[in-house]
């Protein structure tokens, strides 16, 4: 197996696992999947605003990678363009995420 085929397999795993937690986040409030709210749940003034927020953009992320997946699986020599805005599209929505998610909890 090929370098081109394991980087498919892995970035389609991971876009597909987020696709998943995205979706359980955002439309079913199933916010227990965002690292640090168990212990805080008490502090999240709109749980559904919340969980609209973080589950669009980790299903918007999951989408993202997959579509790197297939980008780098149809064109491999590519690559070399498509993991840099990958790992971009990962740090500015990340950044994007806990910025606006500051307005649905209280400090």
């Amino acid at each position: 197996m090929g370098e081109t085929q394991i980087i498919f397999m892995v970035l389609g795993t991971l876009g597909c696992i987020l696709i998943i937690f995205g979706y359980l986040i955002k439309f079913k409030n199933k916010i227990q999947l965002v690292a640090g709210v168990n212990k805080n749940k008490n502090k999240v003034k709109d749980i559904k605003g919340f969980a609209s927020l973080v589950g669009g953009n980790v299903l918007l992320l999951g989408l993202i990678f997959c579509a790197g997946a297939l980008g780098i699986y149809i064109c491999p020599s590519c690559k070399r363009l498509i993991e840099p805005a990958l790992l971009l599209s990962l740090l500015v929505i990340g950044i994007l995420t806990y910025t606006k998610s500051k307005k649905y909890i209280e400090m």
